[in-house]
């Protein structure tokens, strides 16, 4: 072998041994196991903690790597190499080993096929309020999100650069820069933008948000609309304000009980921070019990509803209330005739914690009872009040109670009152998953006081557990999922003492009980640019369970025997699919069509034959042995049209209902054992269109709808078993609402309302006996009241210059502005000869027989204060 031979292997040796002990190196390096604990440092800052622990040294061109990244990672002694492949997960970053330092450069992968999340929550920048349905729009993709519930964003996406815009109507946009290397957190606040002071908006101007909207049939009405809204007495009423919603009935003038679509009014859920409230009236009905300043966000959905929300047929509103400022203490509060409204917030501990409280109490007594010296008491109250915790990034824990009250009384006395407590924890599990798991227990209850010895009461309580689940999987992808568990208490009314025992020879109504589980799917999806379908499926299921009794009723509606269950034993069971259905069509930026399934079914009903709107005394039963739940199927079809200013839309739909249930002629409803078998149960339809164009930004904003409805029944053993229309058929209605920003400091507010007659059943003839005057009755709600009209107006002013910090209002209202005297009810009179003095039914030997009507208003003018600290 020569000489160069000889070298030549030396050198190849050598180049072998080197290259070995390089790779022992490397591994061994690699293999060092070490620890790190960072959250939202620098990509720097976490590289140089890891130089310390594992005694290695990294180097990279500051040209490649953007250091300055925020990195979140907790690893225990494990293996150097699974920590950076951990770290540079979603980063374009390789690293290789070289000289005993770890060498960091640009990875040549694709990772547009990497995704990762910017998620977060949006705030108002002033009181730290989350913003419910606020705009996170991705400009480059001209796609967006928005914020859920709890003001949670999630947006996932491929690596890259990215403008995203922020926005929430009467807000100022923001728009953040983004550089997508890993999940990031974005929490974003908002400020208000005094630059619209100079016009009112009166809906989102954000196209997501509308598209949202419509997507899911849902209605957005927030607080101030309510207080815009001219009401009776100066009392701002959240349901009353509904009145210029398509599809959406006040029972009868004055009441706030209303029906949707064709709906009787126990197929509405009113959720107050997820807390059901059964009865919200007060004052036999004139009011609603929600306090308007209370409210964060308010939506109406009609029908056909998502399939996180069950249990009743026609309709939910939703609302929230405020979580508190997170930052000061501020007040408001209003006087008006009949009552008093005073809401006080603020921080606990400032950027963590906050709490609100809200009350309302009437003074209506006084003047009432220098009309009517027999009476005692007569008062309404409410009482909000909710806490906010932000415990740490990830969890959030929320307190909150509703109270509210009525009492009436002379010798005797009527008390009726709401009840809600609700504890929520919001989770955030990852970026992308977010979940909100809530206990409420809510209770409504009526007292009836005759004497001591003589107290009716009858009530309705529940308590529930429920967790919702968001997995925000994409951009175009969302799914939702979760399950409710419920305990139902129903006592439909009993006589009792002072001691709580029921008196010697009163009858006994058995109570009732029953457990519910619930368990939904959903999945929202964006296919292509054009369509937007939601679909998914609940599953319900009800099972009576003791203590109680239960009668067997025959053919013929007669009790014929009778079966008690002892606590716990579980004795009928009900289940029932319910899924749902969603196509959306974006035609354009403008144009928007809709099409919508869904089932719905309802274990719960309110019995009551009075067709008063003024009458809080309600029995609830539940489904059970002789109740079969009801059922309704509702398909709708609509186009929407949008611009900057405006809103056109028309949505027509039809209902299917199962299991209506209606009453015998002459229903005792009141300690009655066998309730049931005056009871009878068929089939019902419902079917309308429902049009409205809204302004909705500018000095003159408002709304003109009109609907066409109609709502039937045809149920065996009632009206003959023919087809009749229900109560709530007014086929015609027509609103119109308008206001109009004056100046800074003054608006004008504005309502006209039409609508057909409720129907009602008057005798078709007479005839005479034993000297009494007896009406002959034909088919059920064979009549009308008179059309439906009222004009409404307000003036509010703003008593303060735009900048203080101390705002007050005065406000002025004419309700009923023309003295229209529309009918609530029809009676049949007589009148004598002579005078035609107008005397009772029941008078002997007077002739002819004529109708007189009962109405509630006449004009009613009104003034309130209001202010803001």
């Amino acid at each position: 072998m020569s000489n160069v031979q000889l070298v030549l292997k030396f050198c190849l040796s050598a180049v072998i041994f080197l290259m070995a002990n390089d790779a022992r190196c490397q591994e061994e390096i690699l293999q060092r196991r070490t620890s790190i604990d960072c959250e939202n440092i620098s990509l720097h800052e976490a590289l140089k903690k890891i130089e310390v622990s594992a005694r290695v040294t990294f180097s990279y061109s500051s040209k490649q790597i953007s250091s300055s990244e925020k990195v979140s990672l907790k690893v225990t002694d494990r293996p150097l190499q699974e920590i950076l492949d951990r770290l540079f997960q979603y980063q374009n970053i390789e690293y290789l080993v070289i000289e005993g330092k770890i060498i960091l450069k640009q990875s040549k992968a694709d990772l547009t096929k990497v995704k990762y999340t910017v998620s977060g929550h949006i705030q108002d920048a002033d009181d730290g309020e989350t913003l419910i349905g606020a705009t996170v729009l991705v400009t480059d993709l001209a796609q967006g999100s928005i914020s859920n519930t709890y003001g949670f964003y999630s947006i996932t996406l491929p690596a890259g650069s990215y403008k995203l815009k922020y926005s929430f109507v009467g807000y100022k946009d923001v728009v953040q820069n983004i550089e997508l290397r890993a999940n990031q957190q974005v929490d974003m606040k908002l400020a208000l933008n005094t630059a619209q002071l100079d016009e009112i908006i009166v809906s989102p101007d954000d196209s997501t948000t509308i598209i949202e909207n419509i997507h899911t049939n849902s209605y957005a009405i927030d607080h101030e609309t309510v207080l815009l809204k001219t009401a009776a007495m100066g009392e701002s009423d959240v349901i009353k304000s509904l009145d210029i919603i398509p599809g959406i009935q006040l029972f009868r003038d004055g009441s706030t009980f209303f029906n949707v679509r064709g709906g009787d009014r126990d197929q509405n859920q009113i959720l107050v921070d997820e807390a059901p409230i059964y009865n919200p009236a007060h004052f036999m009905g004139l009011f609603s019990s929600i306090i308007p300043e209370s409210i964060k966000d308010m939506k109406m959905y009609r029908g056909d509803l998502p399939a996180s929300f069950g249990g009743r047929l026609s309709s939910v509103l939703d609302i929230k209330t405020r979580d508190g400022n997170l930052r000061k203490f501020s007040v408001n509060g209003s006087l008006g005739l009949i009552s008093a409204r005073l809401a006080v917030e603020g921080p606990i501990k400032k950027e963590k914690s906050s709490f609100f409280i809200s009350g309302r109490r009437s003074y209506i007594q006084s003047v009432l009872k220098s009309a009517d010296s027999d009476l005692n008491k007569i008062y309404f109250s409410d009482f909000t009040a909710k806490t906010n915790v932000w415990i740490n990034q990830k969890n959030r824990l929320f307190l909150s109670t509703y109270l509210g009250r009525d009492e009436f009384s002379t010798d005797g006395g009527i008390e009726w009152g709401n009840k809600a407590g609700t504890i929520r924890w919001n989770h955030i599990y990852n970026s992308r998953l977010f979940s909100n798991t809530t206990f409420y227990s809510s209770k409504y209850e009526y007292t009836l006081i005759q004497s001591p010895e003589f107290i009716w009461k009858n009530h309705i309580s529940n308590v529930s557990l429920k967790m919702d689940f968001t997995n925000y999987l994409s951009l175009s992808n969302t799914l939702k999922f979760g399950f409710k568990l419920s305990g139902h208490n129903f006592n439909p009314g009993n006589v009792e003492d002072q001691t709580g025992n029921i008196p010697t020879g009163q009858p006994f109504v058995p109570k009732k009980n029953a457990t519910e589980l619930a368990l939904y799917l959903s999945h929202d999806q964006k296919i292509g640019d054009h369509w937007l379908i939601t679909y998914g499926l609940r599953l319900s299921s009800w099972t009576n369970i003791g203590k109680t009794i239960e009668y067997e009723i025959d053919e013929d509606y007669t009790v014929v025997d009778s079966t008690v269950y002892d606590t716990r034993d579980s004795y009928n069971d009900y289940g029932n699919l319910e899924p749902r259905l969603s196509l959306t069509y974006i035609v354009n930026s403008k144009n928007i069509a809709k099409l919508n399934y869904s089932r719905s079914a309802q274990y719960i009903n309110l019995i009551s034959n009075s067709i008063s709107p003024f009458n809080n005394l309600e029995v609830w039963l539940p489904a059970s042995v002789n109740i079969k739940p009801q059922i309704a199927d509702q398909f709708s079809l609509g186009w929407f049209r949008t611009s900057e200013k405006w809103q056109l839309s028309v949505e027509g739909y039809y209902k299917f209902m199962q299991n209506q249930l209606d009453y015998v002629n002459q229903a005792n409803i009141l300690l009655n054992p066998y309730l049931e078998a005056e009871l009878r149960s068929g089939d019902g339809k419902a079917y309308g269109l429902e049009t409205s164009l809204t302004k909705r930004t500018g000095k003159w904003t408002g709304t003109i709808s009109y609907t066409y409805s109609k709502s039937v029944r045809k149920i065996s053993g009632i009206n003959d078993g023919k087809e009749y229309v229900s109560l709530w058929d007014k086929p015609h209605q027509f609103a119109i609402n308008g206001n109009w920003l004056r100046s800074k400091r003054m608006t004008l507010s504005a309502t006209l309302y039409i609508s057909s007659g409720g129907p009602i059943t008057t005798p078709t003839s007479f005839y005479e006996y034993s000297g009494r005057t007896i009406p002959i009755y034909g088919n059920k709600n064979n009549d009308r009241l008179p059309v439906y009209h009222r004009y409404d107006m307000s003036i509010n002013f703003r008593l303060n210059k735009t900048d203080r910090k101390f705002n007050h209002y005065l406000s002025f209202s004419l309700f009923n502005l023309y003295a229209q005297k529309n009918s609530i009810l029809l009676n049949f009179n007589k009148i004598e000869e002579g005078d035609k003095h107008v005397v009772p039914s029941n008078t002997l030997g007077a002739n002819p027989v004529v109708s007189s009507q009962v109405f509630v208003y006449n004009i009613v003018p009104s003034i309130s204060y209001s202010f803001k600290l």
